[in-house]
Protein backbone atom coordinates (compact mmCIF):
# COMPACT_ATOMS: atom_id res chain seq x y z
CA UNK A 1 0.00 0.00 0.00
CA UNK A 2 0.74 3.60 -0.42
CA UNK A 3 0.97 6.24 -2.76
CA UNK A 4 -2.09 6.26 -5.17
CA UNK A 5 -0.35 7.69 -8.01
CA UNK A 6 2.30 4.74 -7.67
CA UNK A 7 2.40 1.47 -9.44
CA UNK A 8 3.87 -1.54 -7.82
CA UNK A 9 5.16 -4.35 -9.47
CA UNK A 10 3.94 -7.23 -8.06
CA UNK A 11 1.02 -7.51 -5.97
CA UNK A 12 1.21 -8.67 -2.27
CA UNK A 13 -0.20 -12.45 -0.53
CA UNK A 14 -3.74 -12.05 -1.26
CA UNK A 15 -6.96 -14.60 -1.35
CA UNK A 16 -8.20 -15.51 -4.82
CA UNK A 17 -11.82 -15.33 -3.76
CA UNK A 18 -11.43 -11.71 -1.85
CA UNK A 19 -10.18 -10.06 -5.47
CA UNK A 20 -12.59 -11.96 -7.25
CA UNK A 21 -15.38 -10.83 -5.25
CA UNK A 22 -13.78 -7.21 -5.12
CA UNK A 23 -13.92 -7.47 -9.19
CA UNK A 24 -17.55 -8.64 -9.21
CA UNK A 25 -18.76 -5.95 -7.25
CA UNK A 26 -16.48 -3.20 -8.94
CA UNK A 27 -18.01 -4.23 -12.27
CA UNK A 28 -21.22 -4.22 -10.83
CA UNK A 29 -20.43 -0.54 -9.08
CA UNK A 30 -18.92 1.10 -12.95
CA UNK A 31 -21.80 -0.64 -15.49
CA UNK A 32 -24.50 2.04 -14.37
CA UNK A 33 -27.43 -0.31 -14.53
CA UNK A 34 -26.48 -1.83 -17.10
CA UNK A 35 -28.19 1.09 -19.11
CA UNK A 36 -31.30 -0.65 -18.10
CA UNK A 37 -33.23 2.68 -16.54
CA UNK A 38 -35.40 2.87 -19.66
CA UNK A 39 -36.83 -0.55 -19.26
CA UNK A 40 -37.95 -0.09 -15.90
CA UNK A 41 -42.26 -0.53 -17.16
CA UNK A 42 -40.80 -3.73 -19.55
CA UNK A 43 -43.55 -6.45 -18.84
CA UNK A 44 -40.44 -8.94 -19.32
CA UNK A 45 -37.31 -7.27 -18.24
CA UNK A 46 -39.27 -4.44 -15.48
CA UNK A 47 -37.91 -6.91 -12.83
CA UNK A 48 -34.15 -6.77 -13.44
CA UNK A 49 -34.22 -2.99 -14.24
CA UNK A 50 -35.83 -2.22 -11.65
CA UNK A 51 -33.20 -4.07 -8.82
CA UNK A 52 -30.64 -2.32 -11.19
CA UNK A 53 -31.61 1.01 -9.37
CA UNK A 54 -31.96 2.32 -5.91
CA UNK A 55 -34.71 2.71 -4.14
CA UNK A 56 -35.95 6.05 -3.67
CA UNK A 57 -36.39 5.92 -0.19
CA UNK A 58 -37.54 2.86 2.03
CA UNK A 59 -36.76 -0.31 0.92
CA UNK A 60 -33.60 -2.53 -0.26
CA UNK A 61 -32.47 -3.45 -4.39
CA UNK A 62 -29.44 -5.32 -5.38
CA UNK A 63 -27.84 -1.97 -7.01
CA UNK A 64 -28.28 -0.83 -3.21
CA UNK A 65 -26.18 -3.23 -2.15
CA UNK A 66 -23.33 -2.93 -4.03
CA UNK A 67 -21.58 0.22 -1.87
CA UNK A 68 -22.07 -2.09 1.23
CA UNK A 69 -20.41 -4.61 -0.22
CA UNK A 70 -17.59 -2.37 -1.37
CA UNK A 71 -17.18 -1.09 2.26
CA UNK A 72 -17.32 -4.86 4.00
CA UNK A 73 -14.71 -5.96 1.60
CA UNK A 74 -12.47 -2.92 2.75
CA UNK A 75 -12.84 -4.37 5.99
CA UNK A 76 -12.24 -8.22 5.17
CA UNK A 77 -9.07 -6.64 3.51
CA UNK A 78 -7.90 -5.06 6.86
CA UNK A 79 -6.44 -8.12 9.21
CA UNK A 80 -4.84 -9.27 6.16
CA UNK A 81 -2.84 -6.49 5.36
CA UNK A 82 -1.81 -5.15 8.94
CA UNK A 83 -1.22 -8.30 9.97
CA UNK A 84 1.39 -8.44 7.29
CA UNK A 85 2.92 -4.98 8.44
CA UNK A 86 2.64 -6.14 12.08
CA UNK A 87 4.88 -9.27 10.95
CA UNK A 88 6.93 -6.76 9.36
CA UNK A 89 7.45 -5.13 12.73
CA UNK A 90 5.33 -1.71 12.62
CA UNK A 91 4.19 -0.32 15.52
CA UNK A 92 1.07 0.59 16.45
CA UNK A 93 1.77 4.31 15.70
CA UNK A 94 3.04 3.93 12.79
CA UNK A 95 0.48 1.46 11.28
CA UNK A 96 -1.91 4.27 12.72
CA UNK A 97 -0.10 6.47 10.53
CA UNK A 98 -0.76 4.75 7.59
CA UNK A 99 -4.20 4.48 8.42
CA UNK A 100 -4.77 7.94 8.15
CA UNK A 101 -2.85 8.55 5.23
CA UNK A 102 -4.66 6.37 3.28
CA UNK A 103 -7.89 8.43 4.43
CA UNK A 104 -6.79 11.03 3.62
CA UNK A 105 -5.71 10.15 0.19
CA UNK A 106 -9.36 8.44 -0.24
CA UNK A 107 -11.10 11.69 0.93
CA UNK A 108 -8.58 13.65 -1.55
CA UNK A 109 -9.63 11.65 -5.09
CA UNK A 110 -13.33 11.77 -3.57
CA UNK A 111 -13.41 15.57 -3.55
CA UNK A 112 -11.56 15.30 -6.64
CA UNK A 113 -14.35 13.19 -8.32
CA UNK A 114 -17.14 15.65 -6.49
CA UNK A 115 -15.64 18.81 -7.78
CA UNK A 116 -14.25 17.27 -11.70
CA UNK A 117 -17.00 18.79 -14.18
CA UNK A 118 -18.34 21.14 -12.08
CA UNK A 119 -20.17 24.33 -14.15
CA UNK A 120 -18.94 26.97 -13.66
CA UNK A 121 -15.39 24.87 -12.16
CA UNK A 122 -15.02 25.17 -8.56
CA UNK A 123 -14.15 23.06 -5.14
CA UNK A 124 -16.59 20.87 -4.37
CA UNK A 125 -16.71 19.38 -0.83
CA UNK A 126 -18.40 17.13 0.82
CA UNK A 127 -18.83 13.68 2.48
CA UNK A 128 -21.53 11.46 1.15
CA UNK A 129 -19.22 9.72 -1.83
CA UNK A 130 -18.53 6.55 -1.08
CA UNK A 131 -14.81 7.10 -1.04
CA UNK A 132 -15.41 9.59 1.70
CA UNK A 133 -17.22 7.27 3.69
CA UNK A 134 -14.66 4.60 3.48
CA UNK A 135 -12.34 7.02 4.61
CA UNK A 136 -14.20 8.15 7.96
CA UNK A 137 -15.33 4.88 8.67
CA UNK A 138 -11.37 3.33 8.00
CA UNK A 139 -10.23 5.36 10.69
CA UNK A 140 -12.34 4.55 12.96
CA UNK A 141 -12.39 0.44 12.57
CA UNK A 142 -8.73 0.86 12.48
CA UNK A 143 -9.03 1.71 16.29
CA UNK A 144 -10.78 -2.15 17.28
CA UNK A 145 -8.82 -3.71 15.16
CA UNK A 146 -6.78 -5.29 17.62
CA UNK A 147 -9.73 -5.62 19.74
CA UNK A 148 -11.35 -9.05 20.43
CA UNK A 149 -14.03 -10.56 18.00
CA UNK A 150 -16.87 -10.07 20.51
CA UNK A 151 -15.60 -6.79 21.34
CA UNK A 152 -15.18 -6.13 18.00
CA UNK A 153 -19.03 -7.21 17.39
CA UNK A 154 -19.96 -5.38 20.30
CA UNK A 155 -18.70 -2.04 19.09
CA UNK A 156 -20.54 -2.75 15.93
CA UNK A 157 -23.95 -2.87 17.20
CA UNK A 158 -23.20 -0.30 19.92
CA UNK A 159 -22.87 2.05 16.55
CA UNK A 160 -25.99 1.17 15.16
CA UNK A 161 -27.84 1.75 18.28
CA UNK A 162 -26.05 5.20 18.79
CA UNK A 163 -27.16 6.00 14.94
CA UNK A 164 -30.57 5.21 15.81
CA UNK A 165 -30.77 6.69 18.97
CA UNK A 166 -29.85 10.22 17.31
CA UNK A 167 -32.49 9.73 14.54
CA UNK A 168 -35.37 8.77 16.97
CA UNK A 169 -34.06 11.48 19.29
CA UNK A 170 -34.13 14.09 17.26
CA UNK A 171 -37.50 13.07 16.14
CA UNK A 172 -39.33 13.24 19.63
CA UNK A 173 -37.36 16.25 19.99
CA UNK A 174 -39.29 17.75 16.96
CA UNK A 175 -42.73 15.72 16.91
CA UNK A 176 -42.10 14.29 13.61
CA UNK A 177 -41.17 11.23 12.06
CA UNK A 178 -37.82 10.69 12.30
CA UNK A 179 -36.73 9.13 9.20
CA UNK A 180 -38.52 11.42 6.73
CA UNK A 181 -36.16 12.75 3.58
CA UNK A 182 -35.92 16.24 3.89
CA UNK A 183 -35.81 16.67 7.62
CA UNK A 184 -33.80 14.27 9.84
CA UNK A 185 -30.81 14.17 11.89
CA UNK A 186 -28.76 13.48 9.65
CA UNK A 187 -30.08 16.46 7.50
CA UNK A 188 -29.75 18.61 10.70
CA UNK A 189 -26.28 17.71 11.04
CA UNK A 190 -24.79 18.23 7.50
CA UNK A 191 -27.12 22.22 8.05
CA UNK A 192 -25.11 22.81 11.02
CA UNK A 193 -21.64 22.07 9.32
CA UNK A 194 -22.48 24.23 6.42
CA UNK A 195 -22.14 20.86 4.41
CA UNK A 196 -24.04 21.10 0.74
CA UNK A 197 -27.29 19.14 1.37
CA UNK A 198 -27.68 15.74 -0.87
CA UNK A 199 -30.21 15.72 -4.07
CA UNK A 200 -30.48 12.03 -2.81
CA UNK A 201 -30.77 12.07 1.14
CA UNK A 202 -27.80 10.89 1.82
CA UNK A 203 -25.71 12.42 4.66
CA UNK A 204 -22.64 12.31 5.98
CA UNK A 205 -23.25 10.46 9.43
CA UNK A 206 -23.88 7.66 7.26
CA UNK A 207 -20.33 7.18 7.78
CA UNK A 208 -21.09 6.29 11.44
CA UNK A 209 -23.35 3.20 11.12
CA UNK A 210 -21.48 2.32 7.94
CA UNK A 211 -18.24 2.04 10.08
CA UNK A 212 -20.39 -1.15 11.25
CA UNK A 213 -20.03 -2.33 7.93
CA UNK A 214 -16.63 -2.71 7.85
CA UNK A 215 -16.35 -4.09 11.40
CA UNK A 216 -18.53 -6.80 10.17
CA UNK A 217 -16.04 -7.07 6.96
CA UNK A 218 -13.11 -7.07 9.80
CA UNK A 219 -14.69 -10.30 11.50
CA UNK A 220 -14.94 -12.04 8.52
CA UNK A 221 -11.57 -11.45 7.73
CA UNK A 222 -10.48 -12.69 10.83
CA UNK A 223 -12.84 -15.75 9.91
CA UNK A 224 -10.91 -16.51 6.60
CA UNK A 225 -7.50 -16.00 8.39
CA UNK A 226 -8.14 -18.40 11.15
CA UNK A 227 -7.32 -22.19 11.14
CA UNK A 228 -11.17 -23.59 10.99
CA UNK A 229 -11.57 -25.85 7.40
CA UNK A 230 -13.03 -23.99 4.80
CA UNK A 231 -15.82 -25.56 5.14
CA UNK A 232 -16.49 -24.55 8.91
CA UNK A 233 -16.29 -20.86 7.63
CA UNK A 234 -18.38 -21.35 4.78
CA UNK A 235 -20.83 -22.45 7.49
CA UNK A 236 -20.83 -19.96 9.41
CA UNK A 237 -20.75 -17.31 6.74
CA UNK A 238 -23.76 -18.75 5.47
CA UNK A 239 -25.71 -18.82 9.12
CA UNK A 240 -24.44 -15.25 9.70
CA UNK A 241 -25.87 -13.95 6.15
CA UNK A 242 -28.82 -15.61 7.49
CA UNK A 243 -28.99 -14.19 10.85
CA UNK A 244 -28.63 -10.68 9.12
CA UNK A 245 -30.97 -11.03 7.00
CA UNK A 246 -33.48 -11.97 9.81
CA UNK A 247 -32.31 -9.39 12.03
CA UNK A 248 -32.81 -6.42 9.38
CA UNK A 249 -35.81 -7.13 8.44
CA UNK A 250 -37.12 -7.44 11.77
CA UNK A 251 -36.27 -4.45 12.71
CA UNK A 252 -37.77 -2.61 10.08
CA UNK A 253 -41.49 -1.74 11.52
CA UNK A 254 -39.26 0.58 14.02
CA UNK A 255 -36.28 1.35 12.17
CA UNK A 256 -36.91 1.65 8.18
CA UNK A 257 -34.44 0.26 5.74
CA UNK A 258 -33.35 2.98 4.16
CA UNK A 259 -29.81 2.79 2.28
CA UNK A 260 -29.78 6.91 1.91
CA UNK A 261 -29.64 6.90 5.91
CA UNK A 262 -27.42 4.00 6.60
CA UNK A 263 -29.92 3.00 9.17
CA UNK A 264 -29.86 0.16 11.64
CA UNK A 265 -31.72 -2.63 9.48
CA UNK A 266 -30.47 -1.50 6.40
CA UNK A 267 -27.42 -2.33 7.52
CA UNK A 268 -27.36 -6.03 8.94
CA UNK A 269 -29.85 -6.65 6.21
CA UNK A 270 -26.68 -5.65 3.81
CA UNK A 271 -24.29 -7.59 6.05
CA UNK A 272 -26.36 -10.72 5.52
CA UNK A 273 -25.90 -10.48 2.01
CA UNK A 274 -22.50 -9.70 1.64
CA UNK A 275 -21.63 -12.80 4.28
CA UNK A 276 -23.75 -14.79 1.84
CA UNK A 277 -21.71 -13.67 -1.38
CA UNK A 278 -18.44 -14.03 0.60
CA UNK A 279 -19.25 -17.55 1.26
CA UNK A 280 -20.17 -18.29 -2.21
CA UNK A 281 -17.19 -16.62 -3.56
CA UNK A 282 -15.00 -18.27 -0.86
CA UNK A 283 -16.36 -21.59 -0.95
CA UNK A 284 -16.01 -22.07 -4.29
CA UNK A 285 -13.05 -20.70 -5.09
CA UNK A 286 -10.22 -21.09 -2.00
CA UNK A 287 -12.53 -23.99 -1.08
CA UNK A 288 -13.05 -26.18 -3.50
CA UNK A 289 -10.46 -24.90 -5.99
CA UNK A 290 -13.04 -23.71 -8.70
CA UNK A 291 -10.42 -20.74 -10.07
CA UNK A 292 -10.63 -20.52 -13.38
CA UNK A 293 -14.30 -19.15 -13.88
CA UNK A 294 -13.04 -16.28 -11.36
CA UNK A 295 -10.28 -14.83 -13.36
CA UNK A 296 -12.33 -11.70 -15.21
CA UNK A 297 -13.17 -10.98 -11.78
CA UNK A 298 -9.56 -11.22 -10.26
CA UNK A 299 -8.00 -8.77 -13.02
CA UNK A 300 -11.14 -6.19 -11.98
CA UNK A 301 -10.72 -6.91 -8.48
CA UNK A 302 -6.68 -6.51 -8.34
CA UNK A 303 -7.01 -2.60 -9.10
CA UNK A 304 -9.94 -1.66 -8.05
CA UNK A 305 -9.20 2.27 -7.27
CA UNK A 306 -8.17 2.44 -11.15
CA UNK A 307 -11.81 0.88 -12.65
CA UNK A 308 -13.58 3.28 -9.69
CA UNK A 309 -11.83 6.44 -11.08
CA UNK A 310 -11.86 5.46 -14.97
CA UNK A 311 -15.54 5.33 -14.28
CA UNK A 312 -16.16 8.25 -12.76
CA UNK A 313 -13.63 10.29 -15.23
CA UNK A 314 -13.89 8.58 -19.03
CA UNK A 315 -16.95 7.16 -18.93
CA UNK A 316 -18.23 10.17 -21.36
CA UNK A 317 -14.94 9.92 -23.70
CA UNK A 318 -14.97 5.73 -24.05
CA UNK A 319 -18.79 6.17 -25.13
CA UNK A 320 -18.09 8.82 -28.00
CA UNK A 321 -15.34 6.74 -28.92
CA UNK A 322 -17.11 3.69 -29.02
CA UNK A 323 -20.21 4.87 -30.55
CA UNK A 324 -18.84 4.80 -34.50
CA UNK A 325 -18.11 1.43 -33.87
CA UNK A 326 -21.57 0.70 -32.44
CA UNK A 327 -23.78 2.73 -34.08
CA UNK A 328 -25.05 0.07 -36.82
CA UNK A 329 -25.71 -2.25 -34.11
CA UNK A 330 -27.39 0.64 -32.21
CA UNK A 331 -29.24 1.51 -34.86
CA UNK A 332 -30.68 -2.40 -35.40
CA UNK A 333 -32.43 -2.36 -31.13
CA UNK A 334 -35.01 -0.49 -30.52
CA UNK A 335 -34.77 2.54 -28.26
CA UNK A 336 -35.16 1.13 -24.72
CA UNK A 337 -32.31 -1.49 -25.35
CA UNK A 338 -29.54 0.80 -26.86
CA UNK A 339 -28.12 1.99 -23.57
CA UNK A 340 -28.02 -1.20 -22.85
CA UNK A 341 -25.28 -2.17 -25.74
CA UNK A 342 -23.54 0.90 -24.50
CA UNK A 343 -23.02 0.20 -21.00
CA UNK A 344 -21.99 -3.08 -21.77
CA UNK A 345 -19.36 -1.90 -24.67
CA UNK A 346 -17.87 0.74 -21.75
CA UNK A 347 -17.79 -1.92 -19.28
CA UNK A 348 -16.10 -4.27 -22.18
CA UNK A 349 -13.53 -1.23 -22.42
CA UNK A 350 -13.05 -0.83 -18.63
CA UNK A 351 -12.36 -4.25 -18.12
CA UNK A 352 -9.73 -4.59 -21.12
CA UNK A 353 -8.16 -1.39 -19.13
CA UNK A 354 -7.54 -3.55 -15.72
CA UNK A 355 -6.33 -6.21 -17.79
CA UNK A 356 -3.40 -4.34 -19.72
CA UNK A 357 -2.16 -3.37 -16.31
CA UNK A 358 -2.81 -7.07 -14.98
CA UNK A 359 -0.71 -8.29 -17.89
CA UNK A 360 2.07 -5.22 -16.98
CA UNK A 361 1.70 -6.25 -13.32
CA UNK A 362 1.03 -2.60 -12.60
CA UNK A 363 -1.69 -2.87 -9.08
CA UNK A 364 -2.89 0.98 -8.22
CA UNK A 365 -3.07 1.22 -4.09
CA UNK A 366 -3.97 3.57 -1.86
Amino acid sequence: MGDPNTATKSPPERLDSLDAYRGFVMLAMVSSGLGMSKLQGDAQWGWLADQLEHRAWEGCTAWDLIQPSFMFIVGLAMPFAFALRSERGESWTRQFGHAVKRALTLIALGIFLDSYGQNPPHLFIQFIRVLQQIALAYLLTFLVLRWRPEWQALFAFGILGLHTALYLHYGWHRDTNPWLREDNFGRWLDLALHLPLSRGGYVTLNALSSTATLVFGVLGGQLLRSARPWWGKVLTLTLLGLAGLALGTALTPWVPMVKRLWTASFTLFAAGWTCLLLAFFYGVIDGLGWRRWSWPFIVVGMNSIAIYMVANTLRRPIESGLRPFLQGALDQLSSPWQPVLMACGVVLVQWGMCYWLYRKRIFFKV
